[in-house]
């Protein structure tokens, strides 16, 4: 496995960008069809359910304990990252807010993916996956990345690194190999190791919180 490796991000034009909404957050750069992986995955993936003898009701306020569940943990504010991958000439993508760092040695990111999703079925142990972090100017491609494409938007640029797609113009660019994946109930949980890493310093993140859009207050700045 190459070694971590941390370079200077090349700015560029913003490409265009998406907001969550209750369908899995997914988008093809290119409509062709594509031959997807198919199965159970990696280790994790396939296995069940914990033992439901174990499980307590969820106790929350409301007629629809899936849908409180899910404001209650938008109230939680995150930055929005793009998930990408490459299938022979074909880029896929999809928007994520469950991103996160897990150990610095060895150097180790987790994503969350919909199980729904075709990009769970693209992740699996050893392929490249990239983690774009949008900056604030980069709603659109947030948008875009969801599977809302508005009209006259220009296609998504990306740079590649190690043979992985991450959005130009981000604010911070991450090259994992899944490492290994978990069972996450709905979703699946895919531990990657970093190969490669960038930031620009300058840059401002694209926050989500309560479902809208966000951004730093006026005149804060990241120290």
């Amino acid at each position: 496995m190459d070694g971590l490796g941390v370079r200077a991000l090349d700015t560029g034009d913003n490409a265009p960008v998406t907001e969550p909404d209750a369908q899995p957050p997914e988008f093809d750069l290119k409509l062709a069809e594509v031959a997807a992986w198919v199965g159970t995955g990696p280790d994790g993936i396939g296995q069940g359910p914990p033992d439901p003898s174990d499980e307590a009701a969820l106790e929350i306020e409301g007629d629809d304990p899936a849908k409180a569940l899910r404001q209650t943990l938008g109230m939680f504010a995150t930055g929005v990252t793009v998930i990408t991958t490459k299938v022979g000439d074909q880029v896929h993508g999809m928007t994520a807010n469950a991103f996160m760092s897990v150990s610095l040695e060895p150097p180790l990111v987790l994503i969350s993916v919909d199980r729904r999703t075709k990009m769970c079925s693209l992740l699996y142990e050893g392929q490249r996956f990239g983690v774009s972090v949008l900056a604030a100017g980069q709603r659109d491609l947030s948008d875009q990345f969801a599977g809302r494409p508005g009209d006259g938007r220009d296609e998504p640029s990306f740079e590649i690194v190690h043979e992985t797609p991450v959005v130009a113009g981000s604010a911070a660019q991450f090259v994992s190999k899944v490492a290994k994946s978990y069972w996450g109930g709905d979703h699946s949980l895919f531990l990657g190791r970093v190969e490669d890493a960038c930031y620009e310093g300058n840059a401002q993140p694209l926050l989500f919180h309560g479902g809208q859009y966000g951004g730093l207050a006026s005149g804060a700045e990241l120290t």
